[in-house]
């Protein structure tokens, strides 16, 4: 069984969207794929970015986002503004029962890796307990090389796997995603997988071979 967290140099950045794609591509192959938000925040009514990746592997929507806070925060400062807790130990359990009823399990992070869950427990953390590899999601245009560096370099001094890195959205109007994924490259020893800016939540079949070709399969 193949597990990995999905995690961002910043909010916004295309987790949901690449982690969606990448439940696609693996059940087209046939490949048992579970998804697994530990945390949601911002969620109104229902949680949006569990209800996409529900859609993609067939799961009920508690099954895939088991905690939700209804600000826009990180988790744990959504628990000190909205007054409610959650057990780490609690999301853990969720996470073994998942990780035994699936071939791959795709867990998506809030944010960024460094962002809290709890007190003085991040993301980074949480991929470090449970044995996690990574795949960094960064923008594609100005911007990135900072954010992308700083999210790799924090994985690697917690010992985290690098499983690798997705530039998400180019458009070709910036003039740093010219060169942005030749830098990134040198900076971190891992060449980024490049995306394009997409209309819709689904990829073509050729971005989601290589998102496939990403995690090895």
């Amino acid at each position: 069984m193949k597990a990995f967290l999905i995690t961002g140099t910043d909010t916004g950045v295309g987790k949901t969207f690449v982690t969606y794609n990448l439940a696609l591509a693996l059940r087209e192959k046939g490949i048992r794929v579970g998804c697994l938000k530990p945390v949601e925040t911002g969620v109104k009514k229902v949680p949006e970015d569990g209800s996409l990746l529900a859609k993609a592997t067939g799961q009920n929507l508690e099954e895939v986002v088991p905690v939700t806070f209804r600000l826009p925060l990180a988790p744990y400062s959504a628990t000190l503004e909205e007054g409610k807790d959650f057990s780490l130990e609690g999301l853990k359990r969720h996470f073994e029962k998942l990780r035994g009823k699936y071939e791959v399990l795709l867990v998506e992070g809030a944010g960024g890796i460094a962002v809290p869950i709890k007190k003085n427990y991040t993301y980074g953390n949480l991929a470090k307990d449970w044995k996690l590899p990574v795949i960094i999601v960064g923008r594609a245009r100005l911007g990135t090389l900072n954010h992308t560096f700083l999210t790799y370099f924090y994985a690697k001094s917690l010992g985290l796997k690098i499983q690798g890195i997705v530039l998400n959205g180019f458009s070709g109007e910036d003039v740093s995603e010219r060169t942005n994924p030749a830098v990134v490259e040198t900076m971190t020893g891992i060449k980024p997988l490049c995306l394009p800016m997409w209309e819709g939540a689904e990829l073509s079949k050729e971005h989601r071979e290589r998102l496939l070709e990403l995690i090895g399969l």
